[in-house]
C-alpha cells in the first residue's frame, strides 16, 4: 500500500516593494469610503457639530468678541476649520478600535497585502470625510456673509495644509486606537487629546485676549499656527510665516506619533 504525498502548498510571501504597498493601501482606502457611502450621517453628524459650534460663537458672542459679527465670522471660520481636526481625533481613533474588536485586522493579517495597509487605509479614508464636513461649513459660512478676500491658489493652499495637518493628527488619532484596549479608554483619551488642541488654540478667539499665563501653550498649538495660516489664504494678507509654522508642526506631530501607531500597530499583528 503506497501512501499519497500531499505537496505542502507554498505560502505567497507578502510584497515589501513600494508600489504594492500604495495600491493595498488605496484598497482599503476604498473599502472606508464604501462605509462613508452606505453611512452619510457620519458626514452629516459631522458637518452638524461644526455649524453648531460655528452659529453658537457667531450669534451669541460675535458681538461681544469683535464688536462686529461679519469681522469676527472672518476670524471664526478657518478657526473652526482647524478646530475640527482635534474633534475628528476621537471619532478616527474608535473606528480603528472597533475594527480592531471585531477582528478586523486579524482577518486582513491572514491576506497577502502589506501589513501597513489596513494603518494606511484608514488615515487616508478619513480624509473624503473631513472634506465634505468642512464643505458644508463654508457654504453654511458663506450664507451667514463670509467672503474669501483672495484668489483661488492660496484656496487651494489652504486646502491643501488642512488636508496635510489632517494626516498628521490621524497618526494621533490611530495611536490613541492601537494602545486603547476598550472603547471606554479610546472616548477618555481622545478628550484628554482633543480639548487642549480644540480650546487651548486662537481658533475662536484672539491670542491676546487670553490670560497670559495660558498664552504661552497657545502659541505652541498646532490649532493655533493653522488657524492663522487659513486666515491669512482666505482673507488675507497672505504671510508665510503661519504657512511654514503650520507645515513644521505637521512634520513634528508625524515624526511623534508615526513610530509610536506604528509601534502599537506591530505589537498587534
Amino acid at each position: 500500500m503506497t501512501a499519497t504525498l500531499i505537496e505542502p502548498r507554498r505560502v505567497q510571501p507578502r510584497s515589501t516593494s513600494p508600489m504594492p504597498a500604495v495600491r493595498h493601501g488605496w484598497t482599503m482606502a476604498w473599502r472606508n469610503l464604501v462605509k462613508l457611502r452606505l453611512a452619510p450621517q457620519i458626514v452629516v453628524l459631522s458637518a452638524i457639530q461644526q455649524i453648531v459650534m460655528l452659529l453658537v460663537f457667531l450669534l451669541i458672542f460675535g458681538g461681544a468678541v469683535a464688536g462686529d459679527r461679519g469681522e469676527y465670522l472672518s476670524f471664526l471660520l478657518p478657526g473652526i476649520l482647524a478646530q475640527n481636526l482635534a474633534f475628528q481625533i476621537s471619532s478616527a481613533a474608535a473606528a480603528i478600535q472597533s475594527d480592531i474588536r471585531k477582528g478586523i485586522f486579524d482577518r486582513f493579517r491572514s491576506l497577502p497585502i502589506a501589513r501597513s495597509a489596513p494603518l494606511v487605509g484608514h488615515i487616508v479614508g478619513d480624509l473624503p470625510r473631513l472634506a465634505l464636513a468642512n464643505i458644508v461649513v463654508v457654504l453654511t459660512a458663506v450664507a451667514f456673509g463670509f467672503r474669501v478676500h483672495t484668489g483661488p491658489l492660496e484656496v487651494l493652499l489652504a486646502c491643501a495644509i488642512i488636508l496635510v495637518m489632517a494626516v498628521a493628527f490621524s497618526w494621533v488619532a490611530a495611536t490613541i486606537g492601537l494602545f486603547a484596549k476598550r472603547p471606554e479608554s479610546v472616548s477618555m483619551m481622545g478628550l484628554l487629546v482633543m480639548l487642549p488642541l480644540a480650546f487651548g488654540s486662537n481658533a475662536l478667539v484672539p491670542t491676546t485676549s487670553l490670560p497670559g499665563w495660558f498664552q504661552s501653550w497657545v502659541r505652541l498649538n498646532p490649532l493655533t499656527y493653522l488657524s492663522d495660516a487659513l486666515r491669512s489664504l482666505l482673507t488675507g494678507p497672505v504671510e508665510s510665516r503661519p504657512i511654514l509654522l503650520t507645515l513644521l508642526s505637521a512634520v513634528v506631530v508625524t515624526l511623534i506619533f508615526m513610530p509610536l501607531a506604528i509601534r502599537a500597530y506591530a505589537r498587534r499583528l
